[in-house]
């Protein structure tokens, strides 16, 4: 079993990084959350 939580995301992409994959990318990094390929 793993012991991270996981979590997926559906976005796009924002050239201005407030949004999008980028930043839910971020912010999974600073909650220590595994993204499962």
């Amino acid at each position: 079993m793993n012991e991270f939580p996981q979590v997926a995301t559906i976005a796009g992409t924002d050239s201005g990084g407030g949004a999008g994959v980028m930043a839910d990318l971020k912010t999974m990094q600073a909650r220590h959350v595994l993204v499962p390929r």
